[in-house]
């Protein structure tokens, strides 16, 4: 007879304990919400989440803090001196969204750790050229600004990987983009282009791009050679026929047409040549 095993039977101490050899917790950042907390635990502190609070003039008490990873000041009202930053030698992650800035102080572009910026839903018309120094970003968020041209000097963010853009102005991407060669991700949504810009056309890595609600009315050749496009949303673009040779999107998963002007036979032409993606209509 043969024995039948019940997880049943497994002592609780056993499945309390887990059974896998590393079944510690994953390590959580000492995090803070106040600056009167941050103060009292200042060594220990690796985040420092101020959002949605008046938070004025950062002291100069946070360069003590030699662990702060992240600060968060997304939705802060009264945003004064920003003086510290450069100060922060472990800083990694910059929240500034929807803190009214119509201008990112120079201090920001000074924290040469910083991996993750985020600078969304504020009214910044215009980037300074000091961003190309921030040479360890792989993240930027521009989200909802005002911006209708980005600095040449943006070629100099080599580490970037992912670039938000929608809801601005951009009626063109600087060629210095074309040096972006980690670049995997791009959004472009709601914005003002009249073409794909060139700038992206040497960029191998590229594997999701979002060019929805803008004026496109062709997509040029080189386009769908990208060799790891995995996603591309065209949704609500005057497009009305993809470039006659598909076979270069191998990889390509998602394919937005939505409210694109294309007719039958050409939606037909375009489900025949890419059987495996899923294409929106």
């Amino acid at each position: 007879m043969k024995t039948r095993v019940s997880i049943c039977a497994v002592p609780l101490v056993l499945l309390s304990a887990g059974c896998f050899k590393h079944h510690e917790a994953p390590q959580r950042p000492e995090t803070v919400t106040t600056l009167a907390e941050a103060a009292a635990k200042k060594g220990a502190v690796e985040r420092l989440n101020l959002s949605g609070t008046a938070v004025g003039a950062l002291p100069q008490e946070l360069a003590a803090m030699p662990r702060l990873k992240e600060l968060w000041l997304r939705d802060c009202t009264d945003v004064g001196s920003l003086s510290v930053l450069p100060s922060l030698k472990a800083l990694k992650t910059l929240d500034l969204s929807s803190s009214k800035l119509s201008n990112p102080p120079a201090e920001v572009f000074a924290v040469a750790s910083l991996e993750q910026l985020y600078l969304s839903n504020n009214s910044i018309a215009s980037l300074s050229s000091a961003v190309g120094g921030l040479k360890s970003l792989n993240y930027l968020n521009l989200d909802h600004n005002q911006l209708a041209a980005l600095p040449p000097e943006i070629g100099g963010l080599t580490g970037l990987r992912w670039l938000r853009l929608n809801e601005n102005k951009l009626t063109a991407l600087p060629p210095e983009v074309a040096k972006l060669t980690n670049l995997q991700r791009v959004y472009l949504r709601q914005n003002q282009l009249t073409a794909l810009p060139e700038c992206l056309k040497g960029l191998p890595l590229l594997e999701d791009v979002s060019l929805s609600g803008n004026k496109l009315t062709a997509l040029p050749d080189w386009f769908t050679q990208l060799p790891k496009l995995r996603q591309v949303d065209l949704d609500g673009c005057p497009v009305a026929k993809l470039p006659a040779n598909l076979d270069g999107w191998k990889k390509l998963q998602i394919l937005s047409l939505v409210r694109c002007p294309i007719d039958e036979a050409e939606k037909a032409r375009i489900r025949a040549a890419l059987t495996k993606t899923h294409v929106a209509f």
